[in-house]
């Protein structure tokens, strides 16, 4: 492809994470066009087809994959439709992004990767935190201090607010969130988890433990039971006679680190036709702004009724007009977690030829492998081991010349 020629995408799905997030980023970039959007609800389709200028618009997902003027497909559906769709795109020459995870089993997992390689095609699963900017220091952080490290991770949130639309995504946490997570892990600490054990007090609120071939550590503290006045996702990290501590993406903390900076703040991620303040907010003062954002947010799901009843309609539309015009962002997306950045290079590094530095099949398969064996720990009360074979098979790699 001509340097500068702008990439077509065909985008299959546009639920509230679609919407909000790669068909935003699609709409505000120079490189990227929106050439066909597909999902089921008509209403929804012409909504958001009209909003963002899509060349084309389906009810029928064949219809993207199948279309000659689509360069790279994106798939945004629920989780058991990934495999269908995202080896269809493959077998039509197509590049693919596919959200997470990308698979509910390694064994499905495992067919896609290698209709990748069959086909020749790049495939990238959307953990985003790879690209999000505070990800980026601290890997260096980690490849500065190298193995061990020892982490704790908190991932909370309160999934008792979800609306009616969003409920299969109160299903397995370990498989619908935690993922990010154990894909992270393993990206930092640049290893292979070996053995994970997982605890559960009550369905949804979990303690993994998980053990790596490097000697590092981690302790994942994963909850749908939570509230949202708090920071979603928080991270410290004991290095060799240094520490380092993250709050939900805009805050990095160093310590015995001398060539990083002691406090280091990332600005938020802007939405469209939303109160955008926070961008600058979260960049001068950091979790002080990110943590008087968070309350705010939880004060209005409160008053609104949507705390007290996520079901109920009108405790919704109540919420819509007090949130004001224009309306907060989702709170949850309010940091840079790298969506748009992730997007954007897989996008243009399929397209020149390049291999991207996404998450691929490879990473998404050991995720997936990691949330089953997480669920069966829970089942079967006692640690699992890993083997890294499942996700990446021996000779395999090596053999058709695929890398991580």
């Amino acid at each position: 492809m001509p340097a500068g020629s702008k990439i077509r995408l065909g985008v299959i799905g546009c639920g509230q994470f679609m919407s909000q997030q790669h068909i935003q980023t699609i709409g505000r970039s120079d490189r990227l066009v929106l050439q066909h959007l597909a999902t089921r609800n008509p209403e929804k389709l012409q909504r958001v087809a009209n909003r963002y200028d899509a060349v084309r618009a389906s009810t029928r997902w064949q219809e993207v994959i199948g279309d000659p003027e689509v360069d790279v497909v994106v798939v945004g559906v629920v989780p058991h439709l990934h495999p269908e769709i995202t080896q269809a795109a493959l077998e039509h020459g197509k590049p693919v992004y596919v959200e997470k995870p990308l698979a509910e089993t390694p064994q499905l997992c495992l067919a896609i990767q290698r209709k990748a390689w069959q086909c020749g095609q790049p495939l990238a699963v959307g953990f985003n935190r790879r690209f999000a900017p505070a990800t980026e220091m601290m890997r260096q952080a980690f490849h500065a201090a190298g193995p061990p490290c020892t982490v704790f991770y908190r991932i909370s949130d309160d999934d008792r607010v979800r609306p009616p639309d969003q409920q299969w995504k109160l299903e397995c946490r370990l498989l619908i969130e935690i993922v990010h997570i154990f894909d992270l892990l393993a990206y930092l600490f640049g290893a292979e988890p070996v053995r994970i054990e997982a605890t559960e007090g009550r369905f949804n609120d979990t303690l993994v433990t998980l053990e790596y071939d490097n000697g590092s550590r981690a302790s994942i503290l994963s909850s749908s039971w939570g509230t949202m006045a708090q920071p979603k996702e928080h991270m410290e990290a004991i290095l060799d006679r240094a520490a380092l501590e993250m709050d939900d993406y805009v805050e990095v903390r160093t310590y015995g680190l001398a060539d990083f900076p002691a406090v280091q703040r990332f600005a938020g991620r802007p939405y469209d036709q939303c109160d955008n303040s926070h961008v600058e907010d979260f960049a001068r003062r950091g979790l002080d702004a990110l943590r008087a954002l968070r309350q705010r947010y939880n004060r209005l799901m409160l008053d609104s009724g949507v705390l007290a009843d996520s079901g109920e309609a009108a405790n919704w539309e109540r919420l819509a007009e007090m949130m004001g015009q224009p309306p907060l962002p989702q709170i949850n997306y309010a940091a840079d977690k790298g969506w748009g950045a992730a997007l954007e290079h897989f996008c243009q590094a399929a397209m020149a030829g390049t291999t991207p530095r996404n998450a691929t099949a490879i990473d998404g398969n050991r995720s997936t492998a990691c949330a089953v064996a997480g669920r069966r720990s829970i089942e079967t009360r006692g640690p699992i081991d890993l083997d890294s074979r499942t996700w990446d098979p021996e000779n395999w790699v090596s053999s058709k010349g695929a890398s991580r």
